[in-house]
């Protein structure tokens, strides 16, 4: 099981990997808003296939994941501020 040191270092990697899958599904929105072109279906055919579905879901939770850590990480800035 992971504790301590180990937890930490397992969750920034967890934390970068969900930002470049956002950071990736982010410039694939921008594109289709900006020029009406969806990066998932030129790759993945022209209807959302399974595979399209699993990576917008994957980016989705990536996103959620991000927001959790952001939420996380200012509560517990905000306890330690308190608390000196």
């Amino acid at each position: 099981m992971l504790r301590g040191e180990n937890m930490k270092n397992v969750m920034k990697i967890v934390d970068v990997i969900a930002f470049v899958i956002l950071l990736i599904g982010g410039i694939n929105y921008l594109i289709a808003g900006l020029f009406g072109m969806d990066l998932m279906v030129l790759m993945f055919g022209t209807e959302i296939s399974v595979i399209g579905r699993i990576v917008y879901t994957v980016i989705g939770l990536s996103s959620l994941l991000l927001l959790i850590t952001v939420i996380a990480r200012t509560i517990m800035k905000s306890k330690k501020h308190k608390a000196s």
